[in-house]
C-alpha cells in the first residue's frame, strides 16, 4: 500500500473530527480548526490515496514537542501504521532542533504504551486519576 504524511488543511477537519469522534468518543470540529491555525500546533494526516486513515497532533516550541494526539481508523489498527506516524514525529523533532518529545497516555491504553516503549519514550511521573478511575502516565524520549 502506498501512504502519504502531509499537513492536514482546513479542508480535512471533517476527516479528523470523524476520526476522533470514532475512537475518543468526543470531538469539536471547531477545536480542531482552531488547531489548525495555532502556530505551535501541527496536525498531519495520514493518507491512503485520498482518504484520511489516520492522523497526529503534536506542538513543537523548540527545544521540546509534546504529542496530544494519534489516531488511526479501527479498520487500518494492527498495521503498523502508528509506526510511520511515530517515525514522521520524529523527523520533525529533528528538524525542527527539539531535544525532547513529552506524551500522556491513559495507563489502559495498553498499544499506545507498547508503542511508546518500543521508540524508548521512559515513563517520568503519573497523574492519579486523571482520566476518572485511569491513571495518566506521563512519558518522554530524548533525542539526538
Amino acid at each position: 500500500m502506498c501512504y502519504k504524511i502531509a499537513p492536514i488543511k482546513i479542508e480535512d477537519a471533517k476527516d479528523v473530527f470523524e476520526i476522533e469522534k470514532q475512537l475518543f468518543g468526543s470531538a469539536m470540529l471547531q477545536d480542531i480548526i482552531n488547531t489548525l491555525e495555532n502556530k505551535t500546533t501541527k496536525y498531519y494526516a495520514l493518507k491512503r490515496k485520498e482518504e484520511i486513515i489516520g492522523f497526529f497532533e503534536i506542538s513543537i516550541i523548540p527545544p521540546e514537542c509534546e504529542i496530544y494526539d494519534i489516531a488511526i481508523k479501527t479498520e487500518y489498527q494492527g498495521h503498523g501504521l502508528s509506526k510511520l506516524l511515530m517515525n514522521e514525529i520524529i523527523s520533525i523533532c529533528k528538524e525542527n532542533a527539539c531535544e525532547t518529545i513529552f506524551l500522556e497516555v491513559n495507563s489502559i491504553n495498553y498499544k499506545a504504551i507498547n508503542l511508546y516503549s518500543f521508540y524508548g519514550f521512559e515513563k517520568y511521573s503519573i497523574r492519579k486519576n486523571y482520566y476518572g478511575e485511569n491513571d495518566a502516565i506521563l512519558m518522554k524520549l530524548l533525542i539526538n
